[in-house]
């Protein structure tokens, strides 16, 4: 099932039980695809062009697993595709290259502080105090032809241990990182953060709040919370040629430039900063306990943290970002069904109803009442924009709403949104 609106690629992950026939993965037009069994016992494979909010079916079959013409693999400390180059450091374990393949631009800000996922743990307020993880040991998780990945482990202050996996799917112009973070139970205030210094020479920050996308400074009325921001699905940082996008999964709290976040009680106006750090390093707050009320006051156990990266080229496309942010929370899901594929059918093709791809569909529901669908639609364009609902029923009605879902202006099929501006409609 695919759960956004337009049809994409991208890679499914079948559990064990549901793919236990085989290795080897047929379409519903009895064409092979791209698939790879994990260490796990989870079965992988790549689904083309699934429709928008609509499902296609696929089996598995007793042989080996048909693999891709270029493939990923492992060199050392490397990952390498057809697309990307990854490189772990050695010392720290951290992303300290990334680069499209046969390109010599790092997307990674070699002369900072911290590289990419560079593990970072701060007791109490002082940002001097901040300490590292220790020394890592570098291993083999997955190793291709479709998936490969790289286990870092080690000591780290906070935590019993600490796990990090940098994986790397063949074709594909992003990276996923995940965090396993085994924290110890400390009472004192304490937080975790990870570092992503990036390379975008020029480049701009902006982050997706909700409904809205947002420049540090420029977008904010004064008086507002420079020292943290929250972020929904997506940053990006882009100049007029090239760009990376981070999407932090588990972790919507970020600070821009340093750890500028421990504030701790009742603080002074001077301790709230009055304007953002200009800057492309961004310090994901992973986990802290400084707040007094309302909060747990440790977090022992394991919690894992899953970012991802992507490199694009040209500059920024708020469209191209939604996209991303959506498709990394919305991921390709596998459900099992009988050879008759009885219950996979899809639903209504949002996308095949709007002819401009600078709308994201929001929301696409029935109404509470029942007797209508309601579509809440985002312009994510810099300029105003037409959007246009393809034809439907002769006897369909399109009206404005709001949060009540109720008609309040019969709408055209043709109106004018404006930049980021959101729409609700209610279509009888």
């Amino acid at each position: 099932w695919n759960t956004t609106q337009w049809s994409r690629t991208g890679l499914v992950t079948a559990p064990e039980a549901m793919a236990k026939a085989g290795d080897y993965v047929q379409d519903q037009n009895g064409k092979p695809v791209y698939s790879q069994r994990l260490k796990n016992g989870e079965l992988v494979f790549l689904a083309e062009e699934g429709p928008g909010m609509g499902s296609q079916k696929y089996v598995s079959l007793p042989d080996k697993a048909f693999a891709p013409s270029g493939k990923v693999w492992v060199d050392g400390n490397k990952l390498v595709s057809s697309v990307l180059e990854v490189e772990l450091d050695e010392a720290s374990g951290a992303v300290k290259l990334l680069r499209l393949k046969g390109e010599d631009h790092n997307f990674v800000d070699t002369s900072n502080l911290v590289a990419l996922n560079d593990y970072r743990y701060l007791k109490g307020v002082n940002p001097d105090d901040v300490q590292a993880n220790g020394p890592v040991e570098i291993t083999i998780g997955e190793e291709g032809p479709l998936v490969a990945s790289l286990i870092v482990k080690s000591a780290a202050p906070g935590c019993v241990d600490l796990v990090r996996e940098v994986r790397l799917v063949e074709g594909e112009d992003s990276i996923e990182v995940v965090n396993y973070v085994n924290r110890l139970s400390v009472r004192e205030k304490d937080a975790v953060h990870f570092g992503f210094s990036f390379n975008v020479p020029d480049g701009e920050l902006r982050m997706e709040t909700p409904w809205a996308v947002v420049r540090p400074n420029l977008d904010q009325l004064p008086g507002s919370c420079y020292n943290w921001f929250t972020v929904q699905r997506w940053v990006d940082i882009s100049n007029d040629d090239y760009g990376v996008l981070w999407s932090p999964v588990h972790a919507p709290l970020m600070q821009v430039g340093a750890i500028t976040a421990n504030l701790l009680g009742s603080v002074s106006l001077d301790q709230w900063m009055d304007q953002a750090i200009e800057s492309q390093t961004i310090y994901s707050w992973a986990q802290n306990n400084h707040w007094h009320t309302n909060y747990k006051a440790d977090q022992p156990g394991v919690t894992p943290f899953k970012y991802v990266i992507a490199v694009h080229r040209g500059g920024y496309d708020g469209a191209k970002s939604a996209r991303f942010g959506l498709e990394v929370t919305r991921p390709l899901l596998a459900f099992a069904c009988n050879e008759q594929a009885e219950g996979c059918e899809s639903t209504e093709t949002v996308s095949s109803r709007l002819d401009n791809d600078n709308f994201v569909v929001e929301t696409f529901k029935v109404s509470e009442d029942g007797q209508a669908l309601i579509y809440r639609l985002q312009n994510m364009a810099e300029t105003e924009q037409i959007l246009r609902m393809a034809d439907g029923k002769k006897s369909e009605k399109i009206y404005l709403t709001d949060l009540s879902e109720k008609p309040i202006k019969k709408m055209s099929r043709k109106m004018k949104v404006p930049p980021h501006g959101l729409v609700n409609l209610r279509v009888e």
